[in-house]
């Protein structure tokens, strides 16, 4: 057995600044083929001016329509919206505490003023585990950041908004002796989807089978003023058989109030597999679900009224050893 810890060095190095089209766009780089990708963070800040009416329902969070990281092969590694990652994902990383700075303002309402809607994408699982981490240093791969910005018209009528991400790469050196490597067997993603809620009654969200899920989280009336657009939730299996049934979002505030320090937003439903043992991403992975030995995965939400349904899947899929 080899000894990654000791033969391998965390190294932080800036990236291009990546600047918002005028009205809204794409911008997109390529990662540099060094290392093993461990996170990126993004730090990203602007201004927005204007007179502003009809803003945002998700606050300056929503400046950011999409963030992805792809591989030239066609795989997302991260995939999700400004709102699905400060609403929902910020407060699932590592041990649960917030990242964001007190100058974050993204959950804040969409104004004539500054912002900062930075961001922590972690590639690998944790800060301590080598579970996730992706080989840049491969001819045959290419890693793409993408940040699609929202058009300034949708985050407010009247608006103009500027702003720059100034990207950071996190990585460890690879070692030299092939033994301290660690196994590349797992792609750690973070993919999130939406769908339309027309109006009350229960909704059916089923999770695609293949990958192993560590958390599930979901939002039902989550915005920069958020409400509980949901009264149970259930999580099934097989058809009939209920990992979590009927739970209320006064029991989803007693269970975040023992792993987090703050207060759970309104509108989240967090299915948190991997948290259940009191560490955060930390934690064991007894309570992952192999969707793989599934027929049936589901989950049930009874919706109060009309809504957006945001569902992030965050989950461990195998890769090919080529």
């Amino acid at each position: 057995m080899g000894n990654f810890d000791a033969n391998t060095r965390r190294m932080i190095n800036v990236l291009p600044v990546m600047t918002k089209p005028s009205g809204g766009g794409t911008t997109s780089l390529q990662l540099p083929k060094s290392g093993l990708l461990s996170a990126l963070r993004l730090m990203i800040t602007g201004t927005a001016s204007g007179t502003i009416s009809a803003p945002h329902a998700g606050g300056f969070a929503s400046v950011v329509k999409r963030v992805r990281v792809s591989t030239n092969t066609g795989v997302d590694i991260i995939n999700v919206s400004g709102i699905g990652y400060h609403y929902l994902l910020r407060n699932f990383l590592n041990d649960y505490r917030d990242p964001a700075d007190a100058s974050n303002n993204a959950r804040s309402a969409v104004s004539a003023t500054t912002f900062d809607i930075s961001m922590l994408l972690p590639i690998a699982l944790n800060n301590r585990d080598a579970t996730g981490l992706f080989l840049l240093q491969n001819e045959a791969t290419q890693v793409t950041l993408s940040i699609d910005w929202e058009t300034d018209a949708t985050v407010g009528t009247g608006a103009t908004i500027a702003a720059t991400c100034k990207p950071f790469i996190e990585f460890f050196t690879v070692p030299t002796r092939p033994e301290d490597r660690p196994p590349l067997t797992l792609l750690h993603q973070i993919i999130e989807e939406t769908r339309t809620v027309s109006g009350a009654g229960q909704v059916t969200y089923d999770f695609p089978r293949g990958a192993i899920y560590l958390q599930a989280l979901l939002g039902a009336g989550v915005a920069q003023s958020p409400s509980d657009t949901w009264s149970a939730a259930s999580l099934r299996i097989q058809q009939a058989v209920y990992l979590v049934n009927s739970v209320t979002p006064a029991y989803f505030d007693n269970e975040y109030r023992e792993t987090h320090l703050a207060d759970r937003l309104l509108g989240t439903i967090s299915f948190d597999f991997i948290g259940s043992s009191g560490l955060g991403c930390y934690g064991k992975l007894r309570d992952a679900i192999d969707s793989s030995q599934l027929t049936d995965f589901a989950a049930l939400i009874t919706a109060t009224g009309a809504t957006t349904l945001y569902a992030i899947r965050r989950q461990l899929v195998a890769m090919s050893p080529g």
